[in-house]
């Protein structure tokens, strides 16, 4: 995936570029009702969805992709009468490709748990930005790995002699001694 989330598909024998910002993916989840990893995931495992959500994934990721609004509306329009799966299997491409980023890259920590039905609390994600001094537009337009690397450079920045995220094996060895597998005092 790209670490700005984009991603060009072909639709309808035109190929067309994809993207879900944050903006796109706050829009997407206010029109869905559902986070954007439910609905991926939902895709993924044949769960119960509409055909509309596959058609507002598909609309906001080519508005984000840069298509006019009209013009990627109408392209919305046309899916109803083209074969099902390819288009839940493109949807599912363009979330993924948004919530995703770059595969040969991890920034920061991981995430925690997401809301009900894998919605995510975008309030965390302004108050954040007006800590770093970020604009809500220039927010709105990141992808989430764009983020995370804002954040985790903001914070490196701030912090250069932060501790490293612990290795697997200090996680384990934290682990059974919080679990009291181990005699002796917390993992050095």
């Amino acid at each position: 995936m790209s670490r700005d989330g984009h991603i060009d598909l072909d639709l309808d024998g035109a190929t067309h570029r994809f993207r879900l910002a944050i903006g796109d993916l706050e829009a997407l989840q206010e029109a869905t009702g559902a986070g954007p990893a439910d609905l991926l995931h939902g895709f993924h495992a044949g769960r119960r969805y509409r055909f509309r959500d596959v058609r507002d994934v598909l609309r906001l990721g080519l508005i984000g992709g840069g298509t006019p609004v009209p013009q990627a509306h109408a392209i919305a329009r046309s899916l109803d009468g083209l074969p099902c799966i390819p288009l839940i299997a493109k949807a599912a491409l363009v979330l993924a490709a948004g919530l995703e980023g770059a595969e040969d890259e991890r920034v920061g920590r991981p995430s925690g748990a997401a809301g009900p039905e894998g919605r995510i609390a975008f309030a965390a994600f302004y108050g954040g930005a007006a800590a770093m001094g970020l604009p809500a537009a220039d927010l709105r337009a990141m992808s989430l790995w764009q983020l995370a690397a804002y954040i985790d450079g903001f914070n490196r920045a701030r912090d250069p002699e932060a501790a490293q995220d612990l290795t697997p094996h200090e996680e384990d060895a934290l682990w059974a001694w919080l679990q009291g597998d181990v005699d002796e005092g917390p993992p050095a």
